[in-house]
């Protein structure tokens, strides 16, 4: 979000009450931390939470432009090179904790490094499930195997090369009505490994993003096919209205009411909650407050209340809602309204 790096970068957290979080884990089954920097290493905060909710999270590499093309010349000059690379971002998934990584090369490329970036995702993604069982190698829609920087927007026969030796494809976000039947239709038996890519903020993408960004999840949930949801910190940057704690549950309730939940969790038992989301405005202990200042640490996340109403439709749904200045037990209390 807005370049990655931000209130999340010191691995205490911060004293800014307002820093983006995200606690609708249960609606996703992998976090990728994005930044348009060469390699970027999921802040440990970010770790911390999704594996709690039992997500699994990536780091981004990336190239791009004509720099980016210069990278590439230099890292897959050879078999060697293409190796020793794809072992240190491997080595250093598993030295901090995460699960993977995103892989993005956007730069044009001359023919002759193309074996060598196939044999850079091939060792990457065994060395990854090595070292990280369950790990993911992810490649991102844009160099083709020819060389050439062009997003197909779907999975094609000039990308599935790359898609047939890594666990699966991010699908550009600027696919057709058609493309993800497409796609499924390659990807036979792997269809669910193809991700199509909606981006929030409605760069192109089907059905426009934003408050709409659930005309894409429908048509997805139609053909069978997965999803990956680029850039939902759109609610954040934007100010959307009333307040983000509003937009933020209204816009991923869209999401839930598409796709379902994809989460439940705590995965052991016994397990404790005080509904922190990892910001506040002061901290409380036992109902008193002990500090006033504010405060953000995603680490400091717990689970959140998932209250479904199963009995008696004719009664008044259970509803929930976090309230951040309330003195509670720790920073935050929960408010239930029927």
């Amino acid at each position: 979000m807005q370049g990655g790096y931000r209130d999340d970068a010191a691995p205490q957290g911060g004293a800014n009450p307002d820093a983006y979080a995200l606690w609708h884990w249960h609606l996703m089954d992998v976090f990728v931390y994005f930044s348009h920097y060469l390699v970027t290493l999921p802040p440990p905060c970010w770790t911390n939470a999704a594996h709690l909710h039992g997500v699994k999270v990536l780091g981004t590499f990336i190239t791009e432009w004509e720099k980016g093309a210069e990278i590439c010349r230099e890292m897959f000059a050879t078999k060697d090179s293409a190796q020793m690379y794809a072992e240190r971002l491997a080595e250093l998934a598993a030295a901090l904790g995460f699960d993977g990584w995103l892989i993005n090369i956007e730069a044009k490329l001359d023919h002759q490094f193309i074996d060598n970036l196939k044999e850079f995702v091939n060792h990457l993604t065994k060395r990854m499930h090595a070292a990280v069982p369950g790990s993911l190698v992810i490649w991102y829609d844009a160099v083709t195997v020819n060389g050439n920087l062009s997003w197909q927007n779907k999975l094609s026969k000039y990308n599935k090369p790359f898609f047939d030796l890594c666990d699966g494809l991010f699908v550009n976000y600027t696919w057709k009505e058609k493309y993800p039947q497409d796609s499924a239709a390659a990807a036979g038996d792997r269809k669910y490994d193809v991700y199509m890519g909606i981006d929030v903020f409605g760069r192109k993408t089907y059905g426009g993003g934003q408050w709409n960004t659930n005309v894409a999840l429908d048509l997805l949930k139609k053909d069978d096919i997965s999803t990956a949801i680029f850039a939902p910190g759109w609610i954040y940057e934007t100010n959307q209205l009333p307040d983000f704690q509003s937009a933020q549950n209204r816009w991923w309730g869209l999401v839930e009411n598409s796709w379902g939940v994809l989460q439940s969790y705590p995965k052991e038992l016994p397990f404790y909650s005080d509904f922190n989301q990892g910001h506040g405005y002061q901290v409380c202990y036992g109902g008193l407050q002990v500090s006033s200042d504010p405060w953000n640490n995603i680490s400091c996340q717990s689970f959140q209340p998932m209250l479904k109403y199963t009995g008696d439709e004719v009664q008044t749904p259970v509803q929930t809602s976090i309230k951040l200045t309330t003195i509670s037990r720790m920073s935050s209390s929960v408010v239930g309204a029927l």
